[in-house]
């Protein structure tokens, strides 16, 4: 099959992108309105951006459900610059996607689905007890992207402080994959986990002329 996919409609692109950009992981993520609600929602087109500047990405997708077509989560971060990134992980799956319900912004999911949090320690969003990593993270730049629906705004945020239980990482800063057992996000109603790892070395241009 080759697409233009000018020619393709938003909705059938959006399937395509979700089906082809996969595994995904999820951003797990904990904001908080100006009245004190603490919202709970996961988002999928996330990824890590640098490493100094520790930045990572976020992309909220037009929300049709809402007047202003903000995810409830993006409106917190865009009043209060803040938020966490809590690792999504077995045996969470059902929180984590009942937590994409559309609650009205004056509830709160981890009230309304009785998830614990704990205070951050340099944010005002508190992280999730139950999750084993929690990113701390200040708003640095919004991107628009579009348009309406099928639009998005593209966040790149300042990761400030990291909480890691102390079994997944060494001395050296290795985290435990396998230990950590975090969820991925694939197409539809569909999601994966890593149950299987496999190492390849990365040789060196000196080491690959050298075998041939």
């Amino acid at each position: 099959m080759e697409l233009k996919l000018e020619h393709v409609s938003t909705a059938e692109v959006y399937k395509l992108l979700i089906g082809c950009v996969v595994p995904r992981p999820i951003a797990w993520i904990t904001s908080q309105s100006l009245d004190g609600v603490v919202n709970l929602a996961p988002f999928s087109f996330f990824n890590a951006v640098a490493s100094n500047p520790p930045t990572i990405s976020v992309s909220f997708a037009y929300n049709v459900q809402n007047q202003d077509g903000l995810k409830d989560t993006l409106a917190n971060i865009q009043q209060t610059g803040e938020f966490v990134v809590n690792t999504a992980t077995e045996p969470h799956e059902v929180h984590v996607n009942e937590s994409a319900i559309n609650y009205p912004r004056e509830r709160g999911e981890p009230h309304e689905l009785g998830i614990e949090t704990l205070p951050s320690a340099l944010v005002l969003p508190p992280r999730l007890a139950l999750a084993p990593v929690a990113l701390e993270c200040r708003l640095e730049r919004q991107i628009p992207v579009g348009e309406g629906p099928g639009s998005a705004t593209l966040v790149l945020a300042r990761v400030l402080h990291a909480y890691i239980r102390d079994e997944l990482v060494n001395e050296r800063m290795h985290v435990d994959v396998k230990a950590l057992a975090p969820i991925g996000r694939l197409a539809g109603h569909d999601y994966c986990y890593v149950h299987e790892v496999f190492t390849l070395r990365r040789r060196s241009f000196e080491e690959h002329n050298e075998v041939g």
